[in-house]
């Protein structure tokens, strides 16, 4: 190959670099999905943003501050445009009419999962609303209302509706009554559904409560009703993603630590759901979005895949808002997630445990504190800890596998440590993992033999369109693990 020849395809390896740094230099946090398509990018969602390190309940008003205030410094309010609510105050109870005051509007009612955690306060669909709007609303299904005004109430100006619902839209007829929000509202609304619908896929098909199966039922990869799904991809194609929509997901993030990725990708629900869901997901060819480069990241190897890796449990790795022990305020999350590679890890308080403890060391395991581990598409087969305890009858616990002091062996995809013993703490500075593969169950030899047993998925061309093979040039291949290879052919 000739020198001009070599530096144009190396221009165009640099040029397909800096396409593939994700929207707000997100390319780190969704590697594990690009390349991939349909249900397997969901799962691969889900396993990006699930576990969300949701605050307490009632910090989530000092939340709103943060993501859902107006340019005037009063609250957003998604169900009124005629309210002026200052946040942290104007909270309502036993109001008569709208204005009186604000309530968190869960937009998947609680009823429905029983107001368990962490959907009962995860932020994404916990938004300020009018308290009167916000009981008119109650546990209705979102859809739109018919034209005929002796069949449909209103808000003050109409800016949101509730009555009969229309039904050349599909809604069965077991639905007499939905609630329509603004046009204005409609896309976030239909995005934050999305969003659930992934974040919370090993569980959703669980809750039943109140009229939940008028909406939610078919299967983990659809769990939303078709007639419900519809309206929702009409909403998201007729209000598009805006930047106050993309502010408050960039605020979501360093709230509880996760993102809508429907927010970040327009659009994504098509490549999930719809038309393109045999297309895979790609930084590289993604249709309607515009990278910002300015605002790229580093897409450095120690975010790869790994076989070994050695993770320090700290709150660098953890990005706590606190050092040491977790402030007693309600405001702060009851779990913290750190991610790398394709391991995510989980500390928690726990239901009635002690208060949890991070610093730039360690973190600490009190009676009832947990730490998961979570693989995605591989298992675990040793974790050994590197910590010490405070007393010596303490003893770690896992959930599966085998513990012999700090050092776990066993096969899975997710395990859970906790200590039982009343006082004390095991204290743990570093987690030392082994993968193996979550088809096979035995342990990989190294990445590059794991890469080379993976086929290709698909193949593109420099200029985006697929191919059937490799041809002479420069070509993209999209591997099944969700890795990105360039290969230049030369003859």
């Amino acid at each position: 190959m000739n020198r001009r020849i070599l530096l144009s395809a190396c221009f165009i390896m640099l040029s397909f670099c800096a396409q593939a740094q994700g929207p707000n230099g997100t390319m780190k946090y969704y590697k594990l999905a690009n390349g991939l398509a349909g249900e397997e990018l969901k799962d691969a969602l889900s396993f990006i943003i699930g576990d969300p390190g949701v605050v307490n309940y009632s910090g989530l008003k000092a939340k709103y501050v943060m993501t859902d205030t107006r340019a005037d410094g009063y609250l957003r309010d998604w169900y009124s445009d005629v309210t002026s609510y200052e946040p942290g105050s104007n909270f309502g109870s036993g109001v008569k009419k709208e204005g009186d005051g604000y309530n968190r509007e869960h937009l998947m009612p609680q009823s429905w999962y029983d107001k368990k955690s962490p959907m009962v306060s995860d932020i994404t669909q916990v938004v300020p609303t009018d308290a009167y709007l916000n009981s008119r609303r109650n546990d209705l299904p979102f859809g739109e209302v018919v034209s005929d005004e002796n069949r449909v109430k209103t808000s003050l100006t109409g800016y949101s509706k509730w009555g009969a619902p229309r039904e050349d839209l599909g809604t069965p007829a077991s639905v007499t009554t939905v609630f329509e929000p603004n046009d204005k509202i409609k896309g976030d609304i239909a995005r934050i559904y999305f969003y659930m619908s992934t974040c919370y896929q090993d569980s959703i098909l669980s809750w039943t409560g109140n009229n939940a199966t008028e909406v939610l039922g078919g299967t983990k990869y659809c769990p939303i009703l078709d007639w419900e799904m519809n309206v929702l991809k009409r909403w998201s194609k007729l209000d598009p993603v805006d930047a106050v929509e993309m502010a408050r997901n960039d605020s979501v993030y360093k709230v509880q630590g996760n993102r809508n990725p429907f927010v970040d990708f327009p659009g994504l629900e098509d490549y999930v759901w719809g038309e393109k869901a045999e297309q895979p997901f790609s930084y590289d060819f993604y249709e309607g979005i515009q990278q910002d480069p300015d605002n790229l990241d580093d897409d450095s190897p120690e975010d790869e895949p790994f076989t070994e890796a050695t993770i320090a449990l700290n709150n660098a790795f953890f990005i706590t808002t606190w050092n040491g022990s977790r402030p007693t305020s309600s405001n702060e999350p009851t779990q913290i997630i750190g991610k790398k590679g394709n391991v995510s890890v989980v500390y928690a308080k726990g239901d009635s445990g002690q208060n949890m403890f991070c610093n730039g060391n360690e973190i600490r395991l009190y009676k009832h504190n947990t730490l998961k581990l979570k693989a995605y598409n591989d298992t675990f087969t040793e974790i050994t800890f590197v910590g010490t305890k405070s007393t010596s009858t303490k003893e770690l616990f896992a959930s599966t596998g085998t513990m012999d002091d700090l050092h776990w062996t066993g096969n899975a995809s997710v395990v859970q440590f906790k200590t039982d013993s009343e006082n004390g703490n095991i204290r743990l500075y570093t987690a030392d993992l082994k993968m193996g593969s979550a088809s096979t169950g035995g342990e990989a030899t190294g990445i590059e033999m794991a890469e080379t047993e993976t086929p290709p998925t698909f193949i593109y061309g420099p200029d985006g369109l697929r191919r059937s093979t490799l041809q002479p040039g420069l070509n993209i291949v999209v591997m099944k693990n969700g890795k990105t290879k360039k290969i230049l052919v030369t003859d």
